[in-house]
């Protein structure tokens, strides 16, 4: 581990020198279309005895029409929870390349990429392999992908294999998009993906969807619609006369008027989730209808996404009174599926539709003069798989004393119930950031928890931490930890990581040339 962690430290501070050079020393700059990163987090538990070490190194090369690039990785481990970590507990490999060849003008073009890759389909509904660090998300696929483009049609295939629970690539996914983005008032798309299981006795599972983005005036709208198929299934669970196994409906629209615009979302999942033959990896993710916080209390209780298994909406609106105040407000909603879906027919389950996840936010901000300005933010939510309704009030202070130096106060208080128990306890957040901008920052952050599950006995748990974050020239981000943190979710989109207590140092470096 020491010898792991020496080696990317040396590395990082390597690549500094590199970048630091003067123009005088033209033999230490890097050449010409070439791209260097390395990201390395490293954890220690005082109390667990745990110690996680992260590292990703990415090295890319560009020159006419090709490119090339691979990504070094160091795990040891990346996670204990083998759900997250793959198999990679103790891992060094290069766990990502990739070859392009880009044959395109202005008119027409195709490029071919073989080796590891990330694509999207519209907006997740049939594909979604991508990376997000945060929630330690990585099915990328490993095959070959084309795009290719005349005029204003657009078309992507792919083919591929992602690596499943134990890194290991097994299934193989085929997908084709196309778009034509030519007329404003439609702009359809296909995409079509199948999975093929490398077991031959296992039917393969294919999704098809439609959609169009048309825009009129100051709307903007998406929709999209897909059905899922799969042959052993549907003689199964289904009747003869069915042809498909779930289905999936997504829509948006926003509208933008002067100082108003508003946005509204709507979703139907009915076991409409796109997953490996082994149930680990998933190929899509469609839009959640959830949103993500910045304030550490309202990301406390959130959802995970079930593509199998709801429906919902949310709607936002945002209204700027003037140049120094704005408000923003949303609701959003997600509820089960009732027994006439398919999700239930097919699991023979026999439930009424009931409140998966309700949330309401409220935020007001205010520039009082060019040295202080204000957040006051209100948020409630309902959570069916915690059992929780939570409160959560804030209130958010910036003090500019010049262009360099600011203060943030934040305040986060948090009034939390059982459905269950009918318990309540209360959680409070104080936070003092201090800004000298463009290259330091420090954060002290504290946190209360009250409990009282017996009457008369209360039990309060304090977690805090100093965190500072210094960049090293103009390319290097470093972050230092020490303090504790209390357990809780991750979401980013709907996707979820649980991350249990700490209490210890962390450390997180990240350099960009």
């Amino acid at each position: 581990m020491k010898k792991l962690l020496l080696f990317s430290i040396t590395l990082i501070f390597s690549s500094l020198k590199l970048s630091g050079q003067s123009s005088e020393d033209n033999w230490y700059q890097l050449p010409e279309g070439f791209g260097f990163s390395n990201q390395m987090e490293y954890s220690f538990d005082i109390e667990k005895k745990l110690e996680i070490f992260e590292n990703w190194t990415n090295f890319d090369y560009s020159k006419g029409i090709f490119s090339a690039g691979l990504r070094f990785e160091v795990f040891q481990p990346n996670d204990p929870d083998p759900s997250i970590n793959r198999g990679k507990v103790y891992f060094a490999d290069i766990a990502y390349k990739y070859l392009s060849v880009d044959l395109s003008n202005l008119n027409y073009g195709m490029k071919f990429t073989v080796g590891n890759f990330y694509e999207l389909f519209g907006r997740g509904m049939i594909l979604k392999s991508y990376e997000d660090r945060n929630i330690r998300v990585d099915n990328n696929l490993m095959g070959f992908k084309v795009n290719a483009f005349y005029e204003d049609f657009y078309l992507t295939a792919i083919s591929g294999s992602a690596a499943n629970s134990q890194n290991i690539r097994e299934d193989v996914i085929h997908g084709i998009d196309i778009y034509y983005s030519g007329l404003n008032f439609l702009k359809p798309g296909f995409s079509y993906a199948i999975n093929i299981p490398q077991d031959k006795n296992i039917s393969r599972t294919s999704l098809t969807s439609l959609r169009i983005e048309p825009s009129v005036w100051n709307l903007d709208f998406y929709l999209e619609f897909g059905v899922k198929q799969n042959q052993t299934i549907k003689e199964l669970f289904l009747s003869d006369n069915e042809k498909i196994i779930g289905k999936g409906f997504y829509g948006s629209s926003s509208f933008y008027f002067g100082p108003v615009s508003i946005s509204a979302e709507y979703k139907v999942y009915d076991n409409f989730s796109f997953t490996s033959s082994d149930q680990t990896i998933s190929y899509n993710t469609p839009p959640a209808l959830r949103k993500d916080y910045t304030y550490l209390l309202l990301n406390r209780h959130p959802s995970a996404l079930n593509a199998d298994n709801e429906a919902g909406f949310q709607i936002e609106i945002n209204y700027s009174l003037n140049d120094e105040t704005n408000f923003q407000s949303n609701f959003g909603l997600t509820n089960s599926l009732n027994e006439n879906s398919y999700y239930q027919r097919i699991n023979k389950l026999n439930s009424p539709s009931r409140i998966q996840f309700k949330e309401f936010f409220f935020q007001a901000n205010r520039v009082w003069n060019n040295n202080f300005n204000s957040t006051f933010a209100f948020g409630y939510n309902e959570e069916a798989s915690s059992l929780t309704k939570n409160i959560t009030p804030i209130l958010e202070n910036k003090f500019y004393f010049d262009d360099i130096n600011t203060i943030k106060l934040i305040f986060e208080h948090q009034h939390t119930t059982n459905t269950f128990t009918e318990e309540k306890y209360f959680s409070d957040v104080v936070s003092v950031e201090y800004l000298r901008s463009p290259s330091f920052n420090i954060i002290l952050l504290t946190e209360v928890q009250t409990k009282e599950s017996e009457s008369g006995k209360q039990i309060r748990k304090f977690w805090g931490f100093i965190q500072i974050g210094y960049k090293i020239l103009s390319n290097t981000d470093l972050s230092l930890l020490i303090g504790s943190r209390q357990a809780g979710n991750i979401c980013i989109g709907g996707v979820c990581r649980f991350e249990p207590e700490f209490k210890g140092i962390e450390l997180k470096m990240l350099t960009r040339i």
